[in-house]
């Protein structure tokens, strides 16, 4: 898992979706970075419904760079299997350390990228590291994400409300989408400026370390199409004693929602997608809780 100068490889694994120019400025801010001898780029090609001459053209776009790989993926899988699928050539056919998934609208713009890792992995060893995810458009912080786990009633009362305002949609947009505008919230800056463990991280850019590289095949199980997938992580990652820090020296810019809104110019079709995947993926976390509830209760017997 070492580079051609001796040192830990580092992968960034990057989704593509429709817009080439979202993905080419993500891919042009880590060719800027400092330790290009240490840096590997795949790019997950997940425009499953173009054609093959046009899926083609990404992949020569890049040819000339052998740092840079393009991954097609055929299967509709969604966010999970995509980054699943990038993070295993990385993990297996790079033999790389560092894995870091993101989003193909996150640029990166510390020039010292790779050394804040490494600095941070020697003070502060842990699996999964997030950075801070700065929204571009407001200046938001988007980690931590969440400082605790959703219980078991929570995810139950996310897959019925989405449910409900499916049902009644288009009846319940005028609400919805309101009380998301209403979310956006002044933000504490000695929240997102400070160091913090077992947090859930933002999944727009999730940094595994070689600690969860060595241990893990996959970056995400079970998958999911979109959302919930850092909830189901950490789940996972308490289950198994991995820690979770947030690491506020580590910064990346998000240009939220760019692929989304890209495919889905429509507000209200943009927002009943989120609902329909929050309460697909909602009653994925669900079901891992109630399982192993069910396994605790026969252990107790």
């Amino acid at each position: 898992m070492m580079g051609e100068t001796g040192m830990d490889t580092v992968s960034f694994v990057i989704l593509h979706y429709k817009d080439r120019a979202i993905t080419d400025k993500c891919i042009q801010s880590i060719l800027k970075l400092e330790n290009q001898e240490q840096i590997q780029i795949v790019i997950v090609d997940n425009d499953i419904h173009k054609d093959k001459n046009s899926r083609k053209e990404l992949a020569d776009f890049y040819k000339g760079n052998p740092r840079i790989h393009v991954l097609p993926v055929y299967e509709n899988g969604g966010f999970s299997h995509a980054n699943n699928k990038g993070y295993a050539y990385a993990r297996e056919q790079l033999q790389s350390s560092w894995i870091i998934a993101a989003n193909n609208d996150i640029t990166f713009e510390q020039k010292d990228f790779i050394k804040r890792l490494e600095k941070s992995r020697q003070k502060h060893p842990c699996h999964v590291m997030g950075p801070d995810i700065v929204r571009l458009c407001d200046g938001i912080h988007q980690n931590p994400m969440d400082t605790r786990l959703r219980t078991e009633k929570e995810a139950a009362y996310t897959v019925r409300m989405n449910h409900l305002a499916l049902t009644l949609y288009p009846l319940s947009f005028p609400l919805v989408s309101k009380m998301l505008a209403e979310g956006s919230q002044e933000q504490d800056a000695d929240f997102y400026g400070s160091m913090q463990e077992d947090i859930i991280p933002c999944g727009a850019c999730l940094i595994f370390t070689p600690d969860f590289v060595k241990s893990e095949n996959l970056a995400f199980t079970p998958e999911t199409q979109f959302f919930y997938e850092e909830y189901i992580l950490a789940y996972r990652c308490r289950k198994k004693g991995f820690s979770i820090l947030y690491e506020p020296s580590v910064k990346v810019i998000h240009d939220s929602a760019a692929a989304t809104k890209a495919t889905y110019k429509d507000r209200k079709k943009r927002l009943r997608f989120m609902m329909e995947q929050t309460e697909k993926a909602a009653k994925i976390y669900l079901e891992m809780i109630l399982e192993d509830g069910k396994c605790t209760e026969k252990q107790k017997k």
